[in-house]
């Protein structure tokens, strides 16, 4: 999967200033890895939202730090403001391109259930997202998840069904729920419906036991 391409500047601004940073467009970040010393960046919002909105945590980013040679990263600790939703500070991984990496990579359903279009079952979903550990190189957007072999209700799809390729070890626990089909609700809905038709037709019953008990006293 090719790399996503992001340029940063040293950043030597820290605590409270970066406030400053962040009015005047720029998002506080930190590169750090195995035997490399943390260096303090900081990056034009607009092209750091563009660029993680595609990456996420799962595709690489060749950082570009002023006029250095480009560094392969994965964005890690992503920090985002709870009500505007824009970007407070991001951490970036240095990879190295011949030792492994884990990343969460999204899973996307692709087909159709047959159960759903026959039968009217309902498709429920388990996990979004899994776990997965490889070279740097072979870390890919998306993992996809055939539904077309669901055929009958209480059919299901686990971790351990995912297709991957054998550059590729999924971490998840292989019992993991994916995909499932539930049968339609119909009959529950018509018990309710019966239930209530019950309880009105007896609430008139005992009302008029009642008026003839009252009507016997007097």
């Amino acid at each position: 999967m090719e790399a996503l391409e992001l340029k940063a500047e040293v950043r030597e601004v820290t605590g409270r200033q970066v406030k400053h940073l962040r009015q005047g467009g720029l998002v506080p970040a930190v590169l750090y890895g195995k035997d490399l010393d943390p260096a303090l960046l900081q990056i034009e919002e607009k092209a750091l939202t563009k660029v993680l909105r595609q990456a996420g945590t799962h595709q690489l980013i060749s950082l570009q730090i002023g006029q250095k040679k480009p560094q392969m990263t994965l964005a890690r600790d992503i920090q985002r403001d709870v009500i505007r939703y824009n970007y407070l500070h991001v951490d970036f991984y240095a990879v190295r391109m011949s030792e492994k990496v884990t990343a969460q990579v999204p899973l996307e359903l692709v087909g159709h259930a047959p159960a759903v279009r026959e039968q009217g079952g309902i498709l429920t979903h388990g996990l979004d997202e899994v776990e997965i550990e490889c070279l740097p190189a072979d870390l890919v957007a998306s993992i996809e998840v055939n539904i077309d072999g669901l055929v009958e209700f209480n059919d299901s799809i686990s971790v351990a069904d995912l297709i991957v390729p054998d550059t590729i070890t999924i971490l998840s626990d292989p019992e993991s729920l994916v995909a499932k089909i539930e049968p339609p609700r119909l009959v529950e809905e018509e018990e309710v419906e019966e239930e209530e038709m019950v309880e009105v037709s007896f609430e008139p019953e005992v009302l008029t036991e009642a008026k003839e008990r009252i009507e016997e006293e007097e």
